[in-house]
């Protein structure tokens, strides 16, 4: 005899996907058919990047596919608004063949400059704030990583922008929080670290990882809702930041144990105090690792989770700031890597680039 058993209807609905598991979903399969072959990881940092700090920056060798990955999340997002998503050429390498390469260079600088602004107003108009705005400026040098992104950094921290190169406002204006701005930078290993940049930047290693230009133009649908739950799951305050981990771990704080210990041995080393706006920087990036309704973006478990966040947020945010005395001191580089050796790979790479130097 077929013994049949009828579930309860609620058993049998489809649980709701969270929306932002949706985005990111969605952009792991936008890259790959865009035609990258890259650690989801991180494609998923880059998403959690963008969601702590406004500036970005893709450093990485040239040709592995870092255009393509914020075309996919422009694509998510937004359709594809050319009007809301500008791609600019960052550095004017054709100024180079004409006859005057000052004027040219200092045209094509102001053109970026214009661009970025005409964005920053559009961004501000009340039927805009729940949309996403982005510029990419690609291929920069460290000229523009200092005059767009170092100098623009500075005045964001100040809540305003005054300037932008080759631009001077008669006033300095609000930068809207719906405004993102991304560098692209061919570079195998990026030196340019300084606190100013740090301060509103995300730098962000990326892998040099095959890439198979798609065949022909694929399109990648967009995520209902997507910017505006974008906009709304950032978490951009210290104090709420701890709260919403506070909620999502409890009394489970062990995967945080690591950061304690490396705050530990820094401070009992040449770092006699660690600052606390580098310890708030990484408590945003860990927090923003979570969606708005608390669920994992980098792995549902949440230990996992919380591991690989702050492997990303010590190699991203905390090692950067202490390059200077990393670099002066062997023995505590050493020490650290013994520390974090095993489980955090990023922190581990960024280490060990430092004896490359």
């Amino acid at each position: 005899m077929t013994v049949t058993t009828r579930l309860p209807l609620k058993v049998r609905m489809p649980l709701r996907v969270d929306p932002e598991q949706e985005i990111v979903a969605r952009l792991i399969e936008a890259t790959g058919e865009a035609g990258l072959q890259v650690d989801p990881v991180s494609i998923i940092n880059f998403y959690v990047a963008l969601k702590s700090k406004p500036l970005a920056i893709l450093a990485g060798p040239a040709q592995s596919g870092k255009i393509a990955l914020v075309k996919s999340l422009t694509h998510i997002l937004t359709g594809g608004d050319c009007l809301r998503c500008q791609t600019l050429i960052g550095h004017p390498c054709w100024a180079a063949k004409s006859p005057n390469v000052a004027l040219f260079t200092e045209a094509h600088t102001r053109l970026n400059a214009s661009k970025i602004l005409a964005l920053i107003e559009e961004a501000w108009e009340p039927e805009n704030a729940d949309k996403v705005f982005h510029a990419c400026l690609t291929r920069i040098t460290p000229a523009e990583l200092l005059g767009f992104f170092s100098e623009v950094a500075f005045q964001l921290s100040h809540g305003e922008i005054m300037k932008l190169p080759s631009i001077h406002l008669t006033e300095p204006i609000p930068y809207p929080p719906n405004l993102f701005l991304i560098g692209t930078m061919d570079t195998t290993r990026f030196d340019w670290w300084n606190a100013d940049l740090l301060s509103m930047t995300s730098v962000i290693q990326w892998p040099a990882v095959e890439t198979n230009p798609a065949t022909s133009d694929y399109r990648t649908e967009t995520v209902p809702g997507g910017e505006a739950e974008f906009l709304r799951s950032r978490v951009l305050n210290k104090k709420l930041a701890r709260r919403k981990l506070d909620q999502i771990l409890g009394w489970r704080l062990q995967p945080l144990e690591p950061l304690r210990r490396v705050r530990e041995l820094l401070e009992n080393s040449v770092i006699r105090r660690l600052p606390q706006p580098i310890m708030d920087e990484m408590i945003i990036y860990l927090a923003n690792s979570w969606s708005q309704a608390g669920v994992g973006l980098f792995d549902l478990e949440i230990k996992r989770n919380a591991m690989i966040a702050l492997d990303l947020a010590i190699a991203q945010t905390l090692l950067p700031h202490l390059g200077e005395a990393l670099s002066q001191s062997a023995a505590l580089v050493e020490r650290l890597g013994e520390l974090l050796s095993g489980q955090f790979p990023h922190s581990e790479a960024f280490l060990t680039s430092l004896g490359r130097a």
